[in-house]
């Protein structure tokens, strides 16, 4: 993915997670998580990975397209937005 200049930036979004589950803030302090696939976090902490550090960039006038099948967690992105 390209990324555009960061001073022109209207969102810039650096490392995005989103956990379900009842202590996501501990999960992620867990030093394992970053590098574990969503599948053993489940299996060892029975938390749901949602989104797994996600980085990007809109600028002004950019349009900017998020895409993905069902349950793939695009709504659950943009809510993390707002």
């Amino acid at each position: 993915m390209a990324t555009s200049n960061s001073n022109n930036a209207r969102i810039s979004v650096r490392g995005l997670w989103k956990l379900f589950g009842p202590n996501p803030r501990k999960v992620l302090k867990e030093p394992w998580v970053k590098d574990a696939s969503r599948k053993e976090v489940q299996e060892r902490t029975g938390h749901v990975v949602a989104i797994k550090d996600a980085s990007f960039e809109i600028t002004e006038g950019e349009i900017f397209v998020v895409m993905g099948l069902s349950g793939s967690g695009k709504s659950t992105l943009v809510r993390c937005l707002i």
